[in-house]
């Protein structure tokens, strides 16, 4: 088995996939797995290629993606690769079968690997969606905003579009605190990624909130708002984690 290992960002897995589809080309019967390369697990009995990002031939995968089969299609395979799983075999294996039937793909619910990348989508389009919810900020200077978060999916450039119609004339930063990666945005500017080092994130958690008062305020409010009475912590724990408590300015300390 020949095993093409790529880099964690999109463009590296579409230029794998390129990669990997050409030599399948000329090995028709040799199997053809794709992984991450930090996740990979040497084997005696499989041979790794490291495949380096190419704009040129990543730019092609994803063009094809868009015009041969859809946007929808590119949509999924896009939220698929960001779930927290390694899902670049999956991904591949979605589009040697999309390629085959084309636009119809989409609509190919009973095949399992389409069921499987759909899921893969909705899993990270809901914590998407959750955390636009319950982001929140802390102003650590004049119309300066920071905020932590803890996602299980790599999910914060799909946050950008929703703060930045908001907050336009703002600066402020997201920050993904389990990856070192922050969402920063300019005021007036688009969004960009920027990953952090480790002292930079060091620093960045230890900001302090200018308007300490409100929290105490906004804490007031949550508390009292509250009916003892109708306490249900297992449907609250349903539809708000623990996990995504953490930087959540009303179960914090």
């Amino acid at each position: 088995m020949k095993i093409f290992t790529y880099d964690d960002n999109f463009e590296a897995l579409a230029s794998c996939i390129y990669s990997a589809w050409e030599y399948s080309l000329t090995h028709k019967d040799e199997q053809i797995s794709l992984r991450k390369h930090l996740s990979i697990q040497q084997s005696i009995f499989s041979e790794f290629i490291y495949v380096e990002t190419d704009s040129g031939k990543a730019k092609k995968v994803i063009d094809s993606i868009k015009t041969k089969l859809s946007i929808q299609s590119y949509h999924t395979v896009y939220m698929a690769f960001l779930h927290c799983q390694d899902t670049g075999d999956d991904i591949y294996k979605f589009l040697r079968l999309a390629f085959k039937h084309g636009k119809d793909i989409n609509y190919m619910l009973g095949e399992e690997i389409v069921m499987k990348l759909m899921r893969l989508q909705r899993a990270v389009s809901n914590e998407m969606n959750s955390y636009i919810e319950i982001v929140r900020f802390n102003e650590v200077a004049d119309n300066v905003f920071i905020s932590h978060i803890e996602p299980k999916h790599n999910i914060l450039l799909g946050l950008a579009k929703h703060f930045q119609s908001r907050m336009p004339s703002i600066d402020w930063m997201i920050i993904d605190s389990a990856r070192s990666l922050a969402l920063v945005h300019q005021k007036e500017r688009d969004c960009y990624l920027h990953k952090l080092n480790s002292e930079e994130l060091k620093k960045m958690s230890k900001v302090n909130d200018i308007k300490e008062p409100y929290k105490k305020l906004w804490k007031s409010f949550f508390n009292s708002i509250a009916i003892k009475e109708r306490e249900n912590l297992k449907l609250q724990r349903q539809h708000c984690p623990l996990r995504r408590r953490k930087y959540m300015t009303e179960f914090m300390e």
